[in-house]
């Protein structure tokens, strides 16, 4: 989730680029000297375009010529698409698809038929974040 809400706002939060030839072998980069605990983005990869996680072991094996790019996440940050990825897994992500229902007394009527869209329901909190 965290690579789909970076890509909607435009912000990797990127920290440093690392230019190179790489290899992943066993899953992980290896003889990098710059890798630390954390997020990162590798471009340029046939099989690994992608935000992970270092350490990651679930990588596929390749030797490619790009860039790795360390991520600075903020901690708010990492909380608000934990709390998308908790909304799309729940009943509010796929909503009936009536603007209005009523049965045996109850009535309802929805506001939005895009309420359900997790980008507009979260807006407000990652505009402070997003890149033009």
């Amino acid at each position: 989730m965290i690579e789909t809400v970076c890509r909607h706002i435009k912000n990797y939060f990127i920290s440093s680029v690392h230019p190179g030839k790489f290899t992943i072998s066993g899953g992980q980069v290896i003889d990098t000297d710059f890798m630390r605990d954390g997020y990162y983005l590798i471009w340029g990869s046939k099989y690994n375009d992608a935000v992970h996680v270092y350490p990651d072991d679930t990588l596929t094996d390749e030797e490619f010529d790009g860039d790795i790019a360390l991520m600075n996440p903020p901690e708010d940050f990492l909380e608000i698409c934990e709390e998308i990825s908790e909304y799309m897994k729940s009943d509010m992500a796929s909503p009936s698809p009536y603007k209005k229902e009523s049965f045996g007394g109850y009535s309802y009527e929805r506001e939005d038929s895009d309420s359900s869209n997790w980008q507009k329901v979260f807006a407000s909190r990652l505009n402070q974040w997003r890149k033009i």
